[in-house]
């Protein structure tokens, strides 16, 4: 739940582009065959709407039923991606994100440091503008 919640405040990318098939009508908005249209996933992920009152507040127990049950329409967290353009590496990412947390959580204990500056910064993908500053204590 911690790392979906994560995803789903910080995912690994800004934004998906897709391409138009054809002629569309999107909320009143002509959008010819051909153009592209660029889906800003943090605004997509962050919709209150969507995803509750406290969508910009991190809150693993959100995804305690799943994806399904965090979101009013589970298809808009993506944060590999979706449908033909799903990341290849999703799995393999994930499944090193989760041994990776477990063998520092099974050794260290950390806390962020107190000059730390919370400053997404939105490129290709989403970094901290300024780094993290970490104190790791062992265990």
């Amino acid at each position: 739940m911690v790392i979906q919640e994560t995803l789903r405040l910080y995912p690994p990318t800004g934004s998906v582009v897709r391409q138009a098939f054809e002629d569309i009508n999107f909320k009143g908005i002509q959008v010819p065959k051909g153009m592209n249209i660029q889906i800003p996933m943090p605004i997509l992920h962050q919709d209150p709407e969507l995803w509750g009152h406290d969508a910009h507040k991190f809150n693993p127990e959100r995804f305690a039923n799943g994806v399904h049950g965090a979101c009013k329409i589970p298809q808009v967290y993506m944060p590999f991606g979706m449908g033909p353009r799903l990341c290849l590496g999703q799995h393999l990412a994930m499944a090193e994100l989760k041994v990776i947390l477990s063998l520092i959580l099974f050794k260290f204990r950390f806390s962020l440091s107190p000059c730390y500056c919370h400053s997404p910064s939105f490129h290709m993908l989403i970094e901290p503008g300024h780094g993290v500053g970490l104190h790791m204590t062992r265990i």
